[in-house]
């Protein structure tokens, strides 16, 4: 009579390859919430407004998003990644971007760096456990047979939707500029506080999209244990002390692999951070040109990097190797690693966006298998909690970069037009050549995670 009862209110099974409405809905919602993540490629284009009125160093634009802003923001990414593994991971989410849009429209209305500086914090707060959310959510939503694909369209979107918003951006501010005093805001309110304040309106059709998400059924267990409400409890998560023994276990390897995948990553956030900047301090672009140039390149960079990336996993000799895959990384960052020197010596613009163009393909195909990668390290009832040590454990290594490139370009000087390109070629250098020798020596531990994590998912599957 139990089994009767329970199977009366589960949804029915559905073949374990289909795409159905269910499925693509739900990894629409969470492609949206990667959408909002563009909102750093929106500050990239305004770094030189914003440095002019509110009369900010470089150092200063570094801090932006160095050490204060990353450490509250890492530290709560573990903190939310529990409570999503323990609630409804829809829930959380959705709660996640009410506090992005919020902090967004905060940064609109600062006066200065320390304004905008907490603005930025809560920012960091409301995006911490964006990724390691929606990471564990995507097997939850499409069928098993197509994760591969549904992790491209993650990472694609994370990609493209930063070159189209350089793109869309540059031309939403050129727009603002000239339009700004029909909208209803305070006259003379400049172009840039505009921008925040249009992004974070965004945030709302999103978490009314989360909250309309339906889960995939995976099993009769997981299903009685989701529930048919949005508010229920996920499904079961082990213990604080389980959690704890799996770190003992295993943490000092997930550790070590997760930063070093972190400089990778860090080294295409440099040129995605800075790059417009340079644009218009050593070659003259307007916010507008940079945004157009630069958005169309990681655009068309992204795409590539993506379908390349995307064949690669998805080939019968790949498709359950981890290890060939974690490889792919590190080889995507050592192709990137000599094109980022010789960005130093560009003499055009055209030329800083070929090279930073052919650099980022490069890294794209390696950091495009970061979600599997993510997935495949760690069991499935752990997995927000184990992601989202993915900030705390980046937080010392990103925490430096951006303040050092700034620091670096003060230190060459106000007078130097090529100052900040050569800083940020130098740091960025540094962070991927550590970033590649240290996956080498890795791949040993990674394939050791990644059999654990298997024989994890077979026990909880069964």
């Amino acid at each position: 009579m139990a089994t009767q009862s329970t199977a009366s209110v589960l949804p029915s099974a559905r073949p374990a390859g289909a795409w159905t409405a269910r499925s693509l809905f739900g990894l629409g919602a969470l492609l949206a919430v990667l959408l909002l993540s563009t909102n750093l490629q929106i500050q990239t284009l305004l770094v030189e407004p914003i440095r002019a009125e509110l009369r900010l160093s470089d150092l200063q634009l570094g801090q932006l998003h160095g050490l204060t802003v990353l450490t509250l923001g890492a530290l709560a990414a573990w903190p939310i990644g529990w409570l999503a593994d323990r609630w409804d991971r829809r829930w959380v989410l959705a709660l996640c971007v009410v506090v992005w849009s919020a902090a967004t429209y905060g940064g609109g209305l600062s006066r200065g760096f320390d304004g905008l500086m907490w603005a930025l914090v809560g920012l960091a707060i409301g995006e911490a456990a964006l990724l390691p959310i929606v990471y564990a959510l995507t097997p939850q939503v499409v069928p098993a047979r197509q994760l591969p694909v549904a992790n491209a369209a993650v990472y694609a979107t994370l990609v493209l939707g930063s070159g189209l918003a350089l793109v869309a951006g540059g031309a939403v501010y050129e727009a603002l500029v000239a339009h700004g005093p029909r909208l209803p805001w305070p006259e003379g309110t400049p172009a840039w506080r505009l921008m925040f304040f249009v992004t974070a309106l965004l945030g709302l059709p999103v978490v009314l999209m989360l909250l309309g998400v339906r889960l995939q059924p995976a099993s009769p267990a997981s299903n009685a244990a989701q529930g048919a409400s949005l508010g229920t409890v996920a499904p079961p998560s082990p213990s604080h002390h389980q959690f704890g023994r799996y770190l003992r276990e295993h943490g000092l390897s997930l550790v070590m692999v997760q930063a070093s995948l972190s400089l990778i990553t860090l080294g295409w956030f440099q040129l995605m951070l800075w790059t417009p900047a340079i644009l218009g301090r050593s070659f003259g672009s307007t916010v507008g040109g940079a945004g157009l140039d630069f958005g169309l390149v990681v655009t068309l960079a992204s795409a590539v990097g993506t379908a390349a990336g995307l064949v690669w996993v998805t080939r019968p000799a790949n498709r359950d190797n981890p290890v060939g895959n974690f490889r792919l990384v590190w080889l995507g960052g050592l192709g990137a690693l000599p094109l980022v020197v010789a960005m130093a010596w560009a003499s055009s613009a055209g030329m800083l966006l070929l090279l930073g163009g052919l650099a980022m393909t490069c890294l794209v195909i390696g950091v495009s298998q970061a979600p599997a990668l993510l997935q495949q390290m760690s069991p499935p009832t752990l997995l927000s909690r184990s992601i989202a040590l993915f900030p705390l454990v980046a937080l010392p290594l990103r925490g430096v970069q951006a303040p050092a490139v700034g620091w670096l370009s003060d230190r060459f000087g106000a007078a130097d037009p090529r100052g900040l390109l050569h800083a940020m070629v130098i740091v960025a250098a540094v962070t991927l050549a550590l970033g590649v020798l240290a996956l080498w020596r890795l791949q040993g531990r990674y394939a050791r995670l990644a059999a654990h994590a298997r024989g994890a998912t077979a026990h909880f599957k069964s």
